[in-house]
């Protein structure tokens, strides 16, 4: 069996908001539960059919999920995988500060986290992260694979 092509591209999503938001799972999930691969028409369907899906920019239950939703919720968009992991580092150091955690703020940690997502993203795979910050908040980053998603390899790029 031969590995799957790599994806043509990352898609890029940050979301920071309050905990009960993040928690709420009505709109992190699209109206049907899709247990296998179905065409792409059928994926935009689906997402046509929750308007509440489409409309928030929470993170998706399913990370492929992402790619379901509009373009403009995309922050970034990177061909190489080294780039996207960039984006992904950048986005850490950004929010480190405001962790609420000690153990999430640890540079060794960190650096295993961000060792990881470049092994990930290598071979095609989706990074995800996400953080409790001080007060209520909370926070993910998640670089998406497309074009295609090994999770769910008929979903289409938002982008065409």
């Amino acid at each position: 069996m031969t590995a799957p092509p790599p994806p043509a591209h990352w898609h890029c999503y940050r979301w920071t908001g309050d905990r009960r938001t993040y928690d709420d799972e009505s709109a992190r999930r699209p109206p049907h539960l899709v247990v296998q691969d179905i065409p792409p028409q059928e994926w935009q369907q689906i997402a046509a059919a929750s308007p509440a899906f489409m409309a928030s920019d929470v993170p998706p239950l399913e990370v492929p999920h992402w790619l379901l939703r509009p373009a403009r919720m995309i922050k970034a968009t990177f061909e190489a995988p080294d780039k996207a992991s960039a984006w992904y580092r950048d986005q850490i150091s950004d929010l480190s500060p405001s962790f609420l955690a000690d153990h999430d703020k640890d540079t060794t940690r960190q650096a295993e986290q961000l060792a990881a997502a470049d092994d990930r993203l290598s071979w095609g795979g989706d990074v995800v992260s996400g953080w409790y910050l001080r007060g209520t908040g909370f926070a993910s980053v998640q670089v998406v694979a497309c074009s295609s998603n090994r999770i769910r390899p008929t979903i289409p790029c938002p982008l065409h």
